[in-house]
């Protein structure tokens, strides 16, 4: 448990410091680390509470496990979405794309609807990842 509030803090710092430097005039790498840390947190963060409810054996209001993590990965896509769109970072998203590449891997010989969902969904954050970036080279 203790984990999850401090994962979740360092979250919310990282949110702190990427508004802050967003303020102040900035080139894309300066803003690179954050948007790439801030993407691992996030996805970390949404992990870590998904291990904690296993933990706890939390029965998921009696939904099945799979159905839950792709209720997670579409909550994360949104997320990435989210947050790419209104910052117009590119990099973000990207971070998702990995991880949902790895959920599909992990995933692929016991669950491969979950592996399946997690290309497709690895798939669109990258084509949206790279339509922001093509619409900042225009800007």
């Amino acid at each position: 448990m203790l984990s999850v509030f401090i994962i979740i803090a360092l979250l919310v710092t990282l949110m702190v410091i990427y508004t802050n430097i967003k303020k102040v005039e900035h080139t894309t790498f300066d803003l690179f680390p954050f948007s790439v840390y801030t993407g691992w947190v996030s996805v970390a963060t949404i992990a870590d509470i998904s291990y904690y409810l296993t933990y706890i054996k939390w029965d998921g209001f009696g939904v099945s496990e799979s159905t839950w993590t792709i209720v997670l990965l579409i909550a994360a896509t949104t997320l990435a979405f989210f947050f790419a769109g209104k910052n117009r970072d590119w990099c973000y998203p990207l971070v998702f794309v990995w991880a949902f590449i790895g959920i599909g891997i992990r995933n692929s010989d016991a669950y491969p609807v979950i592996t399946d969902i997690s290309y497709i969904l690895a798939t669109i954050t990258f084509i949206v990842s790279i339509t922001i970036f093509i619409k900042n080279r225009r800007n």
